[in-house]
């Protein structure tokens, strides 16, 4: 980048990052709903990004993307410069569909589609408008009165599996792999069904409930707490934290999503 370039940048910057535009920004924002900041592209901007670098650090050649949704993680991940391969599980058979098309422009990544849990054979899964919100968990009422999109509108049948019966058919544990579990309330389940692989993976990224209290599922056993000293006496340490839902009258933090890395 040539120095004049720099220096544009820099003042279009300042100018957008002002006391005064960003005045102008908080009022835009409470009267339309929409609120944008321009910010130099770092970790601690793009969750995305930082998850990559965390990755790459940290030479892991592997993920396993449990709760794949249409692929947004694994297609940020990768356009941000992950190199290894990816093998994404989606249950919810519209959202597969997304995500196959997706992942038709990457070699190095795979979908199958099934739910993942700590059974293999059936189950039913409840989908939501909004198919991020889907869950095996039922959505508790009062948070679909705020957010409509996350109500259930049909349930599926699909098959699920335990990783640990995928083992050594989809993908190895001879290599630094990053499990990632994004199952809205199912991740201990996920957990459950995975004992043997998570002896071996050298990385965990997951949605953790902030207090039990709090969770927009019902029939929730584990908060933050539960996962942080499960996680230490394994052995792993937290590299990232991110907020994932809040309440958008009180503020309140339902869910953040984590990075642990076994060093």
């Amino acid at each position: 980048m040539s120095p004049n370039t720099t220096c544009l940048m820099n003042l279009v910057r300042k100018v957008l990052n002002s006391k005064v535009v960003d005045r102008f920004r908080r009022n835009l924002a409470l009267s339309t709903g929409i609120y944008c900041k321009v910010k130099k592209l770092a970790p601690t901007v793009s969750e995305e990004l930082r998850t990559a670098k965390l990755l790459n650090h940290f030479g892991i050649t592997q993920v396993i993307d449990v709760g794949a949704n249409t692929g947004q993680f694994a297609e940020g991940i990768i356009d941000f410069g992950y190199k290894g391969k990816v093998i994404s599980f989606e249950p919810v058979s519209s959202a597969f569909q997304s995500l196959s098309k997706r992942v038709n422009k990457y070699p190095q990544w795979e979908a199958y589609h099934a739910a993942i849990g700590n059974i293999d054979g059936q189950v039913d899964i409840n989908v939501s408008e909004d198919t991020q919100f889907s869950s095996i968990k039922n959505i508790k009422e009062d948070f679909t009165e705020t957010l409509s999109a996350a109500r259930t509108i049909r349930k599926e049948v699909v098959d699920i599996h335990r990783l640990d019966s995928l083992i050594g058919k989809y993908f190895e544990i001879d290599q630094p792999t990053l499990l990632k579990i994004d199952t809205q309330g199912f991740e201990k389940e996920v957990m459950e069904g995975a004992a043997e692989l998570i002896k071996s993976v050298k990385g965990l990224k997951l949605e953790i409930p902030l207090a039990k209290n709090l969770e927009i599922y019902n029939e929730i056993e584990w908060d933050i707490v539960d996962y942080i000293s499960m996680f230490a006496k394994m052995g792993f340490t937290c590299m990232s934290l991110d907020t994932i839902n809040a309440d958008k009258t009180t503020g309140i933090v339902y869910e953040v999503d984590g990075i642990f890395i076994r060093q």
